[in-house]
């Protein structure tokens, strides 16, 4: 698990320096550089060898833009060609100056220069690997229905496309541990049906152009008109199953971001959804960072837990931004939840020019 990063140099990050957990939570402003954060390392992850293309970049979920644009322009300050990250933990650390390979060009490629010092024990491939497969994943509700397909990852892509096959393929155990979590807040689930065969679509129950062969089987329906596909199922029980998946799969990144974790979920499915995050990260070797913009997410939080950590994401008068790591009496002394907090501007991480 990765203990410490830091970030210089990239986009609206001049320098931030974060302490992880295994769960960690950014909350803050539209544009204050959530997402900027994610992005940087997302840039590392895509490196291979010494470069770092950028459709590798853009499969990730890096936004891309021509270099100017990647590293700090602020007014008044001298602009650095160089993006620099760190990552640390117990094994030591690493660290990456990245530069533009080719200076004329909009679409050019980076170096990466790597140093560091690691433990006699540790290698570098070994280190890296723990972010390597770092992923910014993001649900689209086209893609978790099979209506479409934009990313060309595996097991599962950035929105949600394969999600019926990777499901499938899961181990008797991991699968289990979905569909138990899945049927607390999915009240009308009774199974989950793989139609491998396609016998279910030729039935009628698939009219649409989906490519998901996963259908839902509705314990209030009768016994001949239970199932239907996943592109008629709602939007909240495919997201939830897809984070469920992400969190649960050895076949999934063991670190990884989800922008916008409360993107079609209800608020209180969100604070239940948290908790169990929260769970499972810690059961299967997971670490992850979300985003969001729902105070609903930070009542599902335990911050006297270590491995829970919340960050208030702010840009300071400068423009830069600035990642501050939110501490909270234990629940027992508090006298607001910690969403009631966020909404009165006591933590940070809210618009203050309205």
């Amino acid at each position: 698990m990765i203990d410490r990063i830091v970030i210089n140099n990239f986009k609206s990050i001049e320098k931030v320096d974060i302490q992880l957990g295994r769960l960690n939570v950014l909350i803050g402003a539209n544009g204050s550089g959530k997402s900027n954060v994610l992005e940087a390392i997302g840039m590392v992850a895509a490196k291979n060898g010494n470069t770092i293309e950028l459709d590798s970049m853009a499969q990730r979920g890096v936004r891309i833009a021509m270099p100017e644009l990647m590293v700090n322009s602020f007014y008044g300050k001298a602009a650095s060609r160089f993006i620099r990250m760190r990552f640390e933990n117990e094994d030591g650390y690493v660290r990456y100056v990245m530069s533009v390979k080719e200076e004329d060009s909009i679409y050019s490629p980076w170096n990466a220069d790597m140093s560091g010092y690691l433990k006699k024990d540790v290698s570098t491939e070994d280190f890296e690997s723990q972010y390597s497969r770092f992923l910014i994943y993001s649900p689209s509700i086209d893609a978790l229905r099979g209506v479409s397909s934009t990313s060309r990852l595996y097991p599962i892509g950035l929105h949600g496309e394969g999600l019926d096959v990777l499901m499938y393929q899961m181990s008797k155990a991991e699968i289990s541990q979905v569909e138990r979590i899945a049927s607390r807040y999915i009240t009308w689930l009774d199974d989950l049906v793989y139609d491998t065969e396609g016998e279910m679509k030729y039935r009628g129950y698939k009219l649409g152009r989906s490519s998901s062969n996963l259908y839902f089987n509705d314990r209030y329906m009768q016994k001949r008109n239970r199932f239907f596909s996943a592109e008629n199922a709602n939007e909240g029980a495919l997201i939830l199953l897809f984070y469920l998946v992400l969190m649960t799969s050895k076949a999934t990144p063991r670190f990884f971001a989800i922008d916008n974790i409360d993107s079609g979920l209800n608020p209180r499915l969100c604070r239940a959804l948290v908790k169990e995050i929260a769970t499972l990260a810690e059961d299967n070797g997971k670490q992850v960072i979300i985003t969001t913009h729902n105070p609903a997410v930070l009542d599902g939080l335990r911050l006297g837990d270590s491995n829970t950590r919340l960050f208030a994401v702010d840009r300071s008068d400068s423009g830069d931004t600035r990642v501050n790591e939110i501490r909270v009496k234990p629940q027992t002394e508090r006298r607001m939840k910690l969403s009631e907090m966020w909404m009165n501007g006591m933590i940070g991480g809210v618009p203050n020019e309205f």
